[in-house]
């Protein structure tokens, strides 16, 4: 009998334990579904932000190599219209010195007639040599400088129309490259070949509000909104000419000694400028002048040793500097170098203006200086690794009700990025450079979404927050 009550009382202590092992076992399962489902959860929120931010970076990083081609061609056509100009100088520069060698016998005189400085007596005595030098081997030689000139002429021109033509092909393509990224077209199909490349089951939306590519930068040219505009791309060539295309200018002086003579100068003049937006002109003169005491009055005396007057492109009018010809040596300048006008379009050159240029469209201080874009990249319930996704693991009876639901039935996740200006290496003049499309210094950054882009993507997930 004693033994069993026993068996009877074990028989009971079991069944009490069965039903606290099944509660146990429930709970764990219920934990281990919970923590199975938040670390699914957890590391589909970082793969989609990370894809996110890495995706709206290289679309960025696209816009930034557009801003710094700009930079880059802006510069070529600045370096193309530079060479314009040496062509044009040098064509110039030629025909004074064939005239040079022609009046060689009149400056060899003038150099023995009229006293000069004893420290400018070496610069004088190489000019005579130069040229009288040069006529001796010219005559000589059966005037090899005629012959060869016209052939150096027809060099230069076709040299003037190789560049012209490059500075309007770079210009052109600037216009292709922005017309492709004007929309956000491209924009938007290169996140989606990217988020495609990381996951084939997500998408990615480029918010239209948050793109200002298109309005960040404009056309500077001939027929624009605010008339030509191609003043800037003028003064920045001009200031990038060398010294030789700039000012060709020097002069050798004498004493005033009376009653012998005095405001003794020679002169020489010369230098090739942009007139307007569409023409190049090189003008160079070479003058000798003084006065002479005649009849108790000091009287002028002035000669014309060498001139010569190139041009290419057509223009409204005007005339330059050229290293003050005009001011300094009227006679030559207006009597012998404009007549003398070579035109290089007649012997193959052919220079057709400036051309338009890519600049930022505000250049005012303090304006934005950088430009972005935002994008949202999703992924649909069925295919993240959770629970009733594209996971095998299938809630099922009580676990059911451990079951999460995904607002708006996906992930999403917001990212932005910008192409801002910044120069990595201080200029060696200490000065601060300003963001500009000639200056190749764009980078690009991530960035934190705007409010808009927020709301804008929370009205996409039916009202819930985005990380």
């Amino acid at each position: 009998m004693t033994f069993l009550r026993h068996t009877c009382r074990l028989r009971a202590e079991r069944g009490q334990v069965l039903a606290l092992g099944l509660f146990f076992l429930f709970a764990c399962a219920a934990v281990m579904y919970l923590m199975f489902n938040s670390g699914r959860a957890v590391d589909e929120k970082i793969r989609l932000t990370n894809a996110a931010d890495a995706v709206a970076y290289s679309v960025a990083l696209m816009e930034t190599r557009a801003l710094n081609y700009d930079a880059w061609t802006n510069r070529a056509i600045v370096a193309n219209q530079v060479a314009i100009a040496q062509a044009v100088g040098l064509a110039a520069w030629l025909r004074y010195f064939e005239r040079g060698v022609a009046n060689a016998p009149l400056l060899a005189s003038l150099s023995t007639s009229w006293i000069y400085e004893p420290s400018d007596y070496p610069d004088l005595l190489r000019l005579v040599a130069a040229f009288g030098g040069t006529a001796y081997a010219n005559a000589l030689g059966g005037q090899p400088i005629a012959r060869a000139l016209p052939a150096l002429e027809r060099s230069l021109a076709t040299i003037v129309a190789a560049h012209d033509g490059a500075a309007h092909a770079l210009a052109g393509s600037q216009t292709l490259l922005h017309a492709s990224l004007a929309t956000g077209a491209a924009q938007q199909a290169l996140a989606s070949e990217l988020v495609r490349r990381i996951d084939p089951a997500m998408s990615a939306e480029l918010i239209p509000s948050s793109h200002g590519f298109a309005s960040f930068t404009r056309r500077y040219g001939r027929n624009e909104a605010g008339g030509d505009l191609r003043g800037r791309l003028a003064e920045l060539t001009t200031r990038s000419l060398d010294e030789f295309s700039r000012d060709r200018r020097w002069s050798i002086g004498g004493p005033d000694i009376f009653p012998l003579q005095r405001n003794v100068e020679l002169k020489r003049r010369g230098g090739t400028e942009l007139i307007g937006f569409d023409q190049w002109r090189a003008l160079d003169t070479l003058e000798h002048e003084g006065q002479r005491l005649r009849k108790g009055r000091w009287r002028w005396q002035r000669q014309s040793l060498a001139w010569s007057a190139a041009e290419t492109g057509s223009s409204e009018g005007g005339r330059g500097d050229h290293g003050g010809s005009y001011r300094d040596n009227p006679k030559t300048s207006k009597g012998y170098a404009e007549p003398s006008m070579r035109e290089l379009d007649r012997v193959g050159a052919s220079f057709t203006g400036l051309p338009a240029t890519r600049g930022l469209a505000d250049l005012a201080a303090g304006s934005e200086t950088s430009t972005g874009l935002s994008l949202r990249v999703s992924k649909p319930r069925r295919a993240l690794r959770l629970s009733g996704g594209s996971s095998r693991v299938e809630p099922s009876g009580r676990l059911h009700q451990f079951d999460a639901t995904v607002p708006g039935d996906e992930f999403a996740a917001l990212a932005r990025a910008e192409a801002f200006f910044d120069r990595s290496n201080a200029r060696t003049d200490g000065r601060t450079e300003l963001p500009s499309l000639y200056a190749p210094y764009w980078q690009v950054r991530l960035a934190s979404p705007s409010a808009a882009d927020r709301a804008w993507a929370a009205a996409r997930q039916e009202g819930a927050v985005l990380p």
